[in-house]
């Protein structure tokens, strides 16, 4: 059984009884800052509530897109400043809209907005108009990323994509950084009638691909794929790079928790063996 250190901010504990222990291996807490993580082998902990009926593998790394692999706040925050002055709304709105990143933007419309009494078809518009394929200069992968793309590929290991971005911009962004050929299969809002947290997404991945969900590893950086992994039974993974603590993940029982890319990478490399 492979087993490596991650470095692990200070704090992660307090969100140690809400994780999960089995399939991926368990992450043991006791190390204060630096941890240990177990390979494909570990056992569940007598007590613990865990993803699926048996041990698992690690057959399709299930990405996230957004805060995920690519660092789109930039390109989101200038979206949502563009709709707010259009709209006439103060741009202390945006703390609030977003908390609801992650989410199809339909539904961060729906929960920000509705509230105070706007008309989500008029929100959506503004939001639209602000030209986002000609703005995506502002986004880029997170350092790492695309290395750890190559590298997981390389090994032969199978990846997919499930993300709250509807498909044409999803696309047209892969192949701004040339990965249109590295994920199958792809679960975008265009392919459910559920987005996220609801787990149709990663019941429509297994579909696909014939695998058992303790095969898969959902990898994100909101509450929103961690619960959506929890519903579907999929182990998850956590990244502290994206759009939210470290305390807001740990509630949502993913198997570990990777505060940036390189401790993502040997995660990742050490499940994968």
């Amino acid at each position: 059984m492979a087993r490596l250190q991650v470095r692990e901010p200070q704090g992660w504990q307090a969100g140690a009884q809400d994780q999960l222990h089995r399939g991926l291996g368990r992450p043991d807490l006791r190390g204060g800052h630096l941890q240990e993580v177990a390979g494909p082998s570990a056992s569940p902990e007598p007590g613990r509530c865990h993803h699926g009926s048996r041990e698992a593998s690690l057959k399709l790394i299930a990405w996230d897109f957004d805060g995920t692999l690519v660092d789109s706040r930039p390109l989101i925050e200038a979206g949502m400043a563009h709709a707010l002055d259009a709209l006439g709304q103060p741009r202390s709105v945006m703390t609030e809209w977003l908390k609801y990143v992650g989410l199809p933007v339909e539904a961060g419309i729906r929960n920000t907005f509705g509230p105070l009494g706007l008309d989500h078809d008029a929100v959506l518009k503004a939001y639209r108009s602000f030209g986002h394929a000609e703005h995506e200069h502002l986004m880029k992968p997170f350092d790492g990323i695309p290395e750890l793309l190559d590298e997981l590929r390389a090994r032969g290991q199978r990846m997919g994509v499930a993300t709250s971005k509807r498909t044409i911009p999803l696309m047209r962004q892969m192949a701004r950084f040339g990965w249109e050929a590295y994920f199958d299969p792809i679960i975008t809002p265009d392919d459910v009638t559920h987005g996220k947290p609801h787990p149709e997404s990663l019941e429509l991945m297994q579909a696909r691909t014939g695998l058992a969900a303790g095969d898969l590893l959902m990898v994100g950086d909101t509450p929103f794929d961690l619960d959506m992994a929890r519903a579907a039974g999929v182990p998850s993974l956590a990244v502290g790079h994206g759009f939210y603590d470290q305390e807001a993940l740990a509630a949502c029982g993913p198997r570990a928790y990777a505060p940036d890319t390189a401790a993502l990478r040997d995660i990742l490399l050490a499940w994968s063996e």
